[in-house]
């Protein structure tokens, strides 16, 4: 049976331009937008007939975009690729930027699945890191989304923002919980260079690790389970599609900036915005590099991250391997039917556990 791989479409437009974000994403351009979707079509021949059972589009802002061309772009990938019946498909939402009409479009077009930017509940605090809704907007969008037809809804969150307190975190935490998601993604900010808020005193590694203490305590008492490092969900709600990328399977990227990962080989796409379309439309290649993965140290690195763990006879490692015994007996992982699964505390340390494990392997 050929493995079915998941399908991730990069839509690079925003309405606004967060004061966080280093994403490929573009503002003012919305005169592409038919072009784009154009040149990703075009690009998705290359892989016709290629099973796929997860469908991913995310940005950016898709939800930015009119509605019509999404229903366009997945009619177009149905044509395509050979998308399982049953696949999860998933779209990125803005709170302001959909309505029922829209939400209704995607039902009809397939999606079952939405991911909610709202990063957290004050609006204070919004404003600041750049975004352009309210935690009212965020309100009106899950409550349109359930009248929609929706079940399965995400919610991202962030956390160690500048000027925020482990008390606003708390806030977020109660306030989240009392809307109908089944999945919540909390993530740490890290400000990169070359971004408006870079620079910005962030609290310090203390208050961030209560931070996150808060979110973990919160989410797992009202029944999320924590399934990956940043990742939440009640039981039967995982990413179908992010877990791919956790467990190597291949993936298919479609669109400027997009990456792909098949048969061993990582594959990127140009990110320039005209440079994607024009190559495309074309008939040239956008892709800009191709190399092999180097499988060991990424499934080492990545099944880490996850609460299944890393199988160690894959990596030729034992429960009786010395340092193993060590990272137990500090608390930091478990071994279950031969996989090392971290703890709480080891996913705390996580890239300097992954780091002193290739050290003792060789790698």
């Amino acid at each position: 049976m050929k493995e079915k791989n998941g399908l991730y479409i990069h839509i690079p437009y925003c309405e606004h331009k967060c004061f966080y974000c280093d994403f490929s994403s573009y503002t003012g351009r919305e005169d592409t937008v038919h072009a784009y979707i154009d040149a990703c079509l075009k690009e998705s021949e290359k892989y016709e007939g290629v099973p796929i059972d997860t469908i991913y589009i995310g940005g950016g802002t898709p939800s930015f975009i009119d509605e019509k061309e999404i229903l366009r772009l997945l009619k177009g990938i149905g044509d395509i690729f050979d998308v399982d019946p049953f696949s999860e498909v998933s779209i990125e939402c803005n709170p302001n930027s959909v309505d029922p009409d829209k939400l209704n479009c995607y039902r009809d077009a397939g999606i079952n699945r939405l991911s909610i930017g709202l990063q957290t509940t004050d609006d204070e605090m919004l404003k600041r890191i750049g975004r352009i809704h309210s935690f009212s907007d965020f309100e009106r969008a899950v409550d349109a989304s359930v009248r929609a037809g929706f079940s399965n809804i995400s919610a991202d969150l962030m956390y160690a923002l500048p000027w925020q307190t482990v008390l606003d975190v708390r806030k977020d935490v109660e306030r989240i919980l009392n809307f109908p998601l089944k999945h919540i993604s909390a993530y740490e900010l890290r400000l990169e260079r070359g971004t408006p808020l870079y620079g910005q005193p962030q609290p310090d590694d203390d208050t961030d690790r209560e931070m996150f203490d808060v979110i973990l305590e919160g989410l797992r008492t009202a029944g999320f389970e924590r399934y990956e490092i940043s990742n939440f969900a009640l039981p039967g709600y995982w990413s179908k599609h992010n877990y791919k990328y956790w467990e190597l399977c291949g993936y298919v990227g479609i669109g400027a900036a997009a990456h792909s990962f098949m048969e061993g080989k990582r594959y990127a796409n140009t990110a320039n915005l005209d440079e994607y379309i024009k190559k495309n439309l074309g008939g040239g290649s956008a892709m800009v590099y191709c190399e092999d993965s180097d499988r060991t140290e990424e499934e080492i690195m990545l099944s880490l991250r996850t609460t299944k763990g890393l199988n160690m006879s894959h990596v030729g490692l034992e429960s009786t391997n010395g340092f193993i015994i060590k990272m137990v007996d500090n608390g930091l992982a478990v071994t279950r039917d031969g996989y090392l699964i971290l703890t709480d505390r080891g996913m705390d340390i996580h890239n300097s556990i992954v780091v002193a494990l290739l050290e003792e392997l060789g790698i």
